[in-house]
């Protein structure tokens, strides 16, 4: 559906930057071409679009592992992806970025490979692979020949269980994260931003912190801490295992029964009991100086865990809001008041509640103050239900346009499966999610928008650059 997960925000454009991604298929691309030509072209509204279901076939391994796969006959190559409940969200109170560690220490050996020979296994097959880590999950994808699919079913299984962490490689890779979080974050304009709304619109949710974790965590950590981890969350029940492409259904059962099945769990309890966050009652503003050339601010607004009744029309009124040039937070900031250089909204949509933003970069002698007013009006217009049907046409087709480019490639289609029967517990909805969309009415949105894009319920994060900057 073209969402966001929280590892990949980025303050500066709302996005990080991508993930790696398997080249799309000259027939996928061709198939995407086709289908947008047929959206856009024929002209029919959002609603009348139907989309054809994709056959999806799950199953539950005796070791509670979870598999979902969705066969097609398209190129011939498969990804595999495996979804571990081991997110952000899952870090005790010390070990904040544990989860991401992880994400880098599953390439780094085990009792049958060597540290790079997984990846080595992969690319000389043909393939690509690669993983990410959100505040839900951890995830670690492959793209195949199908002819290798056994292949990286084997080497997901082995890692699984007998990954090797030693203390060389858990120093290694400690520091790969520390100089990640400089790249990405602290040496990135805005790149604490986010962080800082996310640690005072929180008070007691796992999402306070964010997925690339906390370096004075990171080094107060013990190789023992890091081992009980691994043997608490790296287990069959507690992982799903996603197959998408061209692949024989029989085989990749059989290959799952014979690498995964053997596969104990260790019998240490995985924690669940997640705080909730009380409702906010009072508006909160934080005010930062920073070493950035312009000032900014960025809105967060408490908003419902993805897949419930809400989270969808709050989906449409970011890309109202936000999503390309003609958005009307777009329109009024840049276009037509011309004070702000850059301006998106975002549903930062998660498997509990989350937040609903709204960020802005300000023009030379504009304030924060500035844009906040301009951007309460079009919030305020949002909520009186003055939503245009070409404007709500608009947001859904973008909809639609994230429906196809996302499952272009098998890759992009396992990401989408995964994230809908790992995180929001329903497989179905891979096939269902878009209808949904398509289905609300501006008066939902409006309702939406009423509910929850309101003073009370944000969190304010200004930002100021410092003087003689």
């Amino acid at each position: 559906m073209g969402r966001i997960h929280p590892a990949q925000i980025n303050p500066t454009s709302c996005f990080a930057a991508p993930l790696i991604h398997a080249r799309p298929s000259a027939s996928g691309i061709a198939r995407g071409v086709l289908l947008i030509a047929f959206l856009f072209l024929s002209r029919p509204t959002a609603a009348q679009v139907k989309f054809p279901s994709i056959s999806l076939h799950t199953y539950l391994l005796p070791n509670g592992l979870q598999v979902v796969m969705a066969p097609d006959d398209g190129a011939p190559v498969t990804s595999v992806e495996v979804w571990y409940h081991a997110g952000s969200r899952d870090e005790k109170p010390g070990m904040a970025g544990f989860a991401h560690l992880f994400e880098h220490l599953m390439f780094d050996g085990t009792r049958n490979l060597a540290p790079d020979e997984y990846s080595n296994y992969i690319v000389r097959s043909g393939g690509i692979d690669n993983a990410y880590t959100t505040v839900d999950a951890t995830i670690f994808w492959e793209t195949v020949p199908s002819v290798d699919l056994p292949v990286a079913l084997w080497l997901e299984a082995d890692r699984m269980r007998n990954l090797n962490i030693t203390q060389t490689t858990f120093t290694n890779e400690r520091e790969v994260v520390a100089e990640e979080e400089k790249q990405r974050f602290s040496n990135q304009p805005y790149g604490n931003v986010m962080a800082a709304l996310y640690r005072n619109a929180f008070t007691v949710s796992p999402y306070r912190h964010r997925p690339i974790g906390d370096m004075r965590d990171l080094d107060r950590a013990t190789l023992s801490d890091v081992r009980s981890f691994y043997d608490t969350y790296y287990v069959p029940e507690n992982a799903t295992v996603v197959i998408v492409g061209n692949f024989d259904e029989n085989q990749a059962v059989t290959g799952v029964e014979q690498y995964f099945g053997p596969l104990k769990n260790t019998g240490l309890p995985i924690p669940r009991n997640y705080p909730q966050e009380p409702p906010q009652t009072a508006e909160r503003v934080v005010k930062l100086t920073q070493p950035v050339a312009l000032p900014a601010f960025v809105e967060g607004y408490h908003m419902p865990a993805d897949g419930t009744p809400d989270a969808y029309p709050l989906e449409l009124a970011a890309k109202i809001l936000a999503d390309g040039e003609s958005s009307w937070l777009f329109r009024r900031l840049v276009y037509q008041k011309q004070i702000a250089m850059q301006v998106d909204c975002e549903g930062d949509f998660a498997g509990m509640p989350s937040l609903f933003f709204v960020f802005a970069v300000m023009n030379p002698g504009h304030t924060p103050d500035e844009g906040e007013a301009e951007a309460d009006h079009v919030i305020d217009r949002l909520k009186d239900g003055q939503i245009p049907f070409q404007d709500l046409e608009r947001a859904k087709n973008e909809v639609l346009r994230d429906y196809v480019l996302n499952r272009q490639t098998a890759q992009s289609r396992a990401d989408a499966l995964g994230y809908d029967a790992a995180v929001l517990k329903d497989p179905d909805l891979f096939n269902t999610e878009v209808e949904r969309l398509l289905r609300l009415s501006a008066a939902d949105v409006a309702r939406a928008a009423r509910k929850y894009l309101v003073k009370s319920n944000m969190t304010l994060v200004e930002v100021y650059p410092e003087k003689g900057k």
